[in-house]
């Protein structure tokens, strides 16, 4: 019962407004079930499609905009400038919506410290493509913010500010590594604008793909660490670790074969701990539909959690090569 979930519709609007700004805006109808979290309340069961709509929400759902913003690019300086709600550069995962993500859910790290939407916020961003020759490629990113990750910051709403680097190298023809590090600080849950709450983390992407045969062969290596302390009410848990590491090898043009291993501590209890294991394996009909049949086995606090997803993403208009 309850075996069948739509999890998620999105529709995305993308267009150049002129030739120096353009908007993106990605809507969503979310529908719960089959969600893995690493604390309190796990794969919850889908809801009942018959039940009375509230406000703002259909039956056994919710729309929302993840993201509607407003971009500049080309600036002088090599800058580009970003307004309006997004998702932020923590990271490289963060930045992707749900159905790029190389499983099913974002990394166990990034569930325990920014929710199940991951980390989406509203305010004015930067981005600078670091002008250096011959020591690979180097780009900055700098956001202001309205704290509304309850997740984070709880009920307070003051400025939260984020930083990213990320460096990319060309290692040979057909291998290329990126490293990055991110860190976002805030008010504490209490309300305090003492930038109470602090969140830090490195990266790394390692891909292979032979440009003879890139349509065949193809690995990638991806992983990262969050440190970050809370600051909720009343309480002083310490700080909390997380970690996560997943792979991906193309058999041949249409399947993959992936797997993903991730750790994190209760950012409100470190004490507490959960880990994931889950192997996957992916085939592509086409461009535009995909089918995955993933395993996941989550230790947790409160007994484990095993579930078997076979999971299908469909796509339609005009295809976009970009992961969000």
């Amino acid at each position: 019962e309850g075996n069948f979930v739509p999890r998620e519709f999105e529709i995305s609007f993308q267009s150049a407004l002129d030739p120096y700004s353009l908007a993106k805006v990605f809507a969503g109808y979310h529908v719960p079930g089959g969600e893995i979290l690493p604390f309190g309340e796990h794969a919850e069961e889908p809801a009942d499609p018959g039940a009375p709509e509230e406000e703002g929400h259909g039956p056994g759902g919710e729309f929302a905009v993840e993201e509607a913003y407003l971009q500049w690019r080309g600036l002088p300086g090599g800058f580009n400038v970003h307004l309006g709600r997004f998702r932020q550069n923590f990271g490289q995962l963060n930045r992707w919506h749900p159905h790029a993500l190389p499983g099913q859910s974002y990394p166990l790290p990034y569930l325990a410290f920014f929710g199940e939407e991951g980390l989406a916020q509203s305010g004015v961003g930067a981005h600078w493509l670091v002008p250096v020759t011959g020591f690979g490629t180097w780009e900055l990113w700098t956001e202001l913010t309205a704290s509304g990750n309850e997740s984070l910051f709880g009920e307070a709403s003051s400025l939260s500010a984020l930083g990213r680097v990320n460096a990319f190298w060309d290692l040979s023809r057909s291998t290329y590594f990126e490293l990055g590090a991110s860190a976002i600080t805030g008010p504490g849950m209490a309300g305090a604008d003492d930038f109470a709450t602090r969140v830090i983390g490195a990266d790394f992407t390692l891909s292979w793909r032979p440009p003879e045969r890139g349509r065949y062969r193809e690995a990638t290596l991806r992983g990262g660490v969050v440190r970050g302390e809370l600051a909720p009410e009343g309480l002083d848990p310490g700080a909390a670790f997380g970690a996560f590491a997943n792979a991906e090898y193309r058999l041949d043009r249409r399947w993959i074969l992936g797997g993903r291993f991730e750790y994190t501590e209760n950012p409100l209890d470190p004490s507490e701990s959960s880990w994931l294991v889950a192997p996957t394996l992916t085939w592509w009909q086409s461009e535009w539909v995909r089918l995955r049949l993933e395993y996941d086995y989550l230790d947790r606090p409160d007994g484990p959690l095993r579930l078997l997803v076979l999971q299908t993403t469909f796509a339609m208009g005009p295809h976009k090569h970009e992961t969000y």
